[in-house]
Formats: structure tokens, sequence, C-alpha cells
């Protein structure tokens, strides 16, 4: 199986991640993706006035955690590609087992 994520599912899917380890709410949890071409995608989150600068894995991290919490999916046998589209900017694969 196969998962398309653009990048506002990939938002959610951080702003909850953070939210849930910061003990906030999401809507509490300010993010932006930061990419150059060429380079790893990463996304500066703020929350509690604090700033923390999250890498691929640490995306991919948020990922598993969305799809787990919310949709049960065992994230032990997933695998994450994240990447950037010109049109339809930063995306993610997630395929299973």
């Amino acid at each position: 199986m196969k998962i398309y994520l653009n990048e506002q599912d990939i938002a959610n899917a951080v702003c909850l991640f953070v939210a849930d380890l910061e003990r906030i709410n999401p809507e509490s949890v300010q993010m932006e993706f930061q990419y150059e071409e060429g380079e790893e995608i990463f996304c500066a989150v703020n929350a509690r006035g604090q700033h923390f600068l999250y890498n691929e894995q640490r995306i991919s991290d948020a990922i598993g955690f969305l799809l787990e919490a919310e949709h049960n999916f065992l994230t032990n046998t997933m695998e994450v590609e994240i990447g950037f589209e010109e049109q339809d900017g930063i995306i993610a694969f997630v395929t299973f087992d």
C-alpha cells in the first residue's frame, strides 16, 4: 500500500506530533518548511516559546505518529519518502510492507 501526503497533511502531522510531545493544543504550534534545491527538507517549529528545527527523519517520525494515532497504522512496517515538487510543495509517499 502507498499513501500520498501533501504539504498540509505533513504540516498537520508535525503540529500534532509537537503538540503531543509538549502537551499543548496543536493550534499552539507554529511551523514553516524550509527547503533549498538539492538540500534536505527541514521545518522550523515554534511551541511554548521554544524553537526547534526538524530534519527529514523527525518529519518522518511525525508522519508515523499521525498515521498511528489517527488511523491505527503500524509504523514499524512503514517507509517514508519526503520530497519537493514545484506545483505541490513538500510531499511525502508512505509505503507499507
